[in-house]
C-alpha cells in the first residue's frame, strides 16, 4: 500500500481524522487504524482481487500521531451497487454506458469461491462509460480476521431479476467469463496466498485454516453447481 503524503486533512466532528486530500488532489477517507488481522486480510483481499483482474479501488496508509490508518480512494460521485441501480440496465441503450459489466460477474463468482471477507462493496465509478470497481478493503467485523462460510447465489443476491437482467445481456459470453475464472484458479494462487499468510506468524495457523477451505475439492464442486445452475435458468 502507498505511504500517503497529505495536503490537507479534515477532522469529522468527533474530531477524528476523516479525509485526507493528496497534493495530486486525490481524495482518501480514513478506515480504521492498522492491526495485523486487518493488515493480512487487506493483503489477501488484494491479492485474489488482481489475480482475477477486477479492479479495485487503492488503499494507502497514513501515520498520524504514532497511530498508522488504512485509508481507502473515495473518487468523485462513486456509488455502492445495488439492486435498486437496475434502472442504469433497464434497457439496452442504458446498458451500453456500462465499460465492464464482466467485472460485477467476477466480483460475484469471488464471493461465492472465496467467502471468506463477510461482505465486499461493489461500486460504481461514473464516467463517460460507467465502470464497476470493487472497494479498496475487505468489510470485517471489528477487530476479527478472515472467517470461511459457504454461501449460495441467493444469499449473494446476483439471483434477483435486477442483476438477472443485467446478466441476460450478456449471458452469451458467462460461459467463457466462468472458463477464464476457473482457469485462473489453480496451484499458483493456492501458493500466492498460503506464502502471505506465512509472513503473519502469530495468526498464521488461524488464517491459513479459513482460507485454505476455498480449495476443498467438495467446496469448489459446490460453488460449481451453483454458478452453472444459475446459468441454465438464466
Amino acid at each position: 500500500m502507498r505511504e500517503l503524503k497529505p495536503l490537507t486533512i479534515s477532522n469529522s466532528i468527533q474530531s477524528a481524522p476523516s479525509v485526507l486530500l493528496t497534493p495530486e488532489m486525490e481524495k482518501f477517507v480514513f478506515i480504521q487504524p492498522l492491526y495485523p488481522d486487518f493488515l493480512l486480510a487487506q493483503s489477501l483481499f488484494t491479492i485474489i482481487h488482481k489475480h482475477f483482474k477486477v479492479e479495485q479501488l487503492e488503499a494507502g496508509v497514513f501515520k498520524l500521531k504514532e497511530v498508522k490508518y488504512i485509508c481507502a480512494e473515495e473518487p468523485e460521485g462513486i456509488i455502492q451497487v445495488d439492486d435498486w441501480m437496475h434502472c442504469l440496465w433497464s434497457s439496452k441503450r442504458k446498458f451500453n454506458r456500462l465499460l465492464n459489466p464482466s467485472s460485477l460477474f467476477k466480483m460475484f463468482l469471488i464471493n461465492l469461491f472465496f467467502p471468506v471477507f463477510s461482505t465486499t462493496q461493489k461500486l460504481l465509478l461514473p464516467g463517460k462509460k460507467d465502470r464497476f470497481v470493487v472497494d479498496a478493503y475487505p468489510h470485517l467485523p471489528k477487530e476479527e480476521g478472515i472467517r470461511f462460510e459457504a454461501v449460495d447465489l441467493n444469499k449473494l443476491g446476483i439471483t434477483q431479476s435486477e442483476y438477472k437482467k443485467l446478466f441476460r445481456y450478456i449471458r452469451k459470453d458467462l460461459r467463457q467469463y466462468l472458463e477464464e475464472f476457473d482457469a485462473l484458479h489453480h496451484e499458483n494462487l493456492y501458493s500466492d496466498l498460503k506464502y502471505q499468510v506465512s509472513l503473519y506468524p502469530s495468526i498464521r495457523n488461524q488464517y491459513w485454516n479459513e482460507l485454505k477451505q476455498c480449495f476443498d475439492p467438495e467446496f469448489k464442486t459446490f460453488a460449481y453447481a451453483e454458478i452453472e445452475n444459475y446459468l441454465l435458468k438464466l
